[in-house]
């Protein structure tokens, strides 16, 4: 291929070496390429003072871009800012933990307080964070050098910072589970529509609902987070799990499909109601799933 006038041929070759044989043919074929890489070092160089030295990110970008399943997919779809941001900070560029800090970990804190509203807690998260991310372990570097550019690296740091949020309330012996008082509040703000539901047993139904969430694993409430309260698409969410999206489209819905088995459950418990009385209510309860979840696992900002 021939080299765009704004990219160097050095960067060029540098993120072909770094690349195995295959995926350095596919890019080096592809006639968009040199215009995507002179973008991505455009968008790498915007950091400043802060940014990665072009050779050392270029060569990082090709070990990034030799991953992928289409190298000249992932290139033309690169969040290259967030790329050269992660290698900065894991290489300890002066300036780039502060960026990280502003521009990604600052962010983190409405996501962090609908799993314990708490701002000693959220800060314990996001020290904890910072170790994880940003410190070389004994056999490996930081694991910030494992963000790919696929996604906003925003999006892939709350990923991990949930999961370590949900490990630690573990660890603390609480429920890994999300206040109840967002199910009950105002349908308008995501609470469940229980107008067919006699007044009596309307706390019961959401009990028996907030249950059912809580009864979920760790990483089955992440997806529904992402999915109903982030808003991501499923071919988002493919690209952040490395799945497609029609996978996810099953696994959502037999996610839901548990929620309403365990929310009659968890009636059955704790109502003496017949059979028919229980189906009324899960009628009411039966397709409003979406809102009331999006209700249940946010919280206000």
């Amino acid at each position: 291929m021939g080299t765009d006038s704004a990219l160097p041929e050095e960067i060029l070759e540098t993120v072909l070496r770094s690349m195995d044989t295959a995926a350095a043919g596919r890019l080096r074929s592809a006639p968009e390429a040199p215009r995507a890489l002179a973008l991505a070092l455009r968008e790498a160089a915007s950091l400043q003072c802060a940014a990665p030295e072009p050779l050392v990110f270029a060569r990082h970008l090709g070990e990034r871009l030799s991953e992928a399943e289409d190298p000249v997919v992932a290139l033309e779809r690169l969040h290259a800012r967030d790329l050269a941001l992660a290698l900065a900070c894991a290489q300890g560029t002066p300036g780039a933990a502060d960026l990280f800090e502003a521009q990604v970990l600052r962010k983190l804190h409405g996501s962090l307080a609908r799993l314990h509203p708490s701002p000693t807690f959220v800060d314990e998260v996001l020290q904890a964070l910072r170790g994880n991310l940003l410190m070389p372990r004994p056999d490996s570097p930081p694991r910030l050098l494992g963000y790919a550019g696929v996604g906003s690296l925003l999006h892939w740091v709350n990923i991990s910072a949930v999961r370590l949020a949900l490990r630690m309330r573990k660890a603390q012996g609480q429920e890994a589970r999300v206040d109840a008082e967002m199910l009950a509040a105002d349908p308008a703000q995501g609470g469940l529509e229980l107008g067919l539901v006699r007044e009596e047993a309307r706390s019961h139904v959401r009990a028996a609902f907030v249950q059912a969430v809580a009864s979920l694993d760790d990483e089955d409430r992440e997806l529904l987070r992402l999915h109903f309260v982030e808003h991501l698409s499923l071919s988002r969410m493919g690209e952040l799990y490395g799945v497609h999206k029609s996978t996810l489209s099953r696994r959502l819905s037999g996610v839901k499909a548990l929620l309403e088995t365990r929310t009659h459950e968890g009636l059955t418990e704790r109502l003496s109601l017949s059979q028919e009385e229980l189906d009324s209510m899960m009628r009411a309860v039966h397709g409003r799933l979406d809102v009331s979840l999006s209700g249940l696992l946010a919280a206000k900002e």
